[in-house]
């Protein structure tokens, strides 16, 4: 019965230690990959990796169309709020950032085709909050400003 006693006790220290040390290689876990993810964050806007003329930024013909592009920062331009997307000239439900690109110089594929005359030529492009960066958004509502409400806006 000693024995037995023993026995359990010391299986029980046992799974307690392997659960202390379980949650010691849990939190230091947790905290090399936040320091990890703190370092990559500053390399990054140390070197402008996500703000410069060249960052990405991802663009749509409508803002639920599922084919995305890409143009750099610099080949955007006329950023503003809008209700009306490009191509089709198809209302959105509540405004959203739209801009003007050349159709020759997007990567990806998006819902465009020179059909309607030959390219190169300007085209209206949706740009959507959750397709791009923290960094590249915040440049974007800087220069479009505030969102409009949704009765703001005039359907043309």
């Amino acid at each position: 019965m000693v024995l037995l006693s023993i026995a359990m006790t010391a299986g029980k220290s046992l799974l307690t230690m392997t659960k202390l040390l379980w949650r010691l290689v849990t939190v230091s876990l947790t905290v090399v990959l936040w320091v990890a993810g703190s370092i990559l964050a500053l390399a990054k806007k140390a070197t402008g990796a996500e703000s410069g003329e060249d960052a990405p930024v991802r663009i749509r013909r409508d803002w639920n169309d599922h084919r995305i592009g890409t143009v750099k920062w610099s080949d955007l331009r006329d950023s503003h709020w809008d209700n009306i997307s490009g191509g089709e000239q198809n209302p959105t439900p509540q405004p959203f950032i739209h801009g003007y690109v050349w159709c020759d110089i997007i990567k990806g594929d998006i819902a465009h085709s020179c059909a309607h005359e030959p390219g190169p030529h300007n085209i209206k492009v949706c740009l959507v909050k959750k397709d791009n960066s923290r960094e590249i958004w915040g440049r974007l509502s800087a220069i479009a400003g505030p969102k409009p409400g949704k009765r703001r806006l005039v359907r043309r």
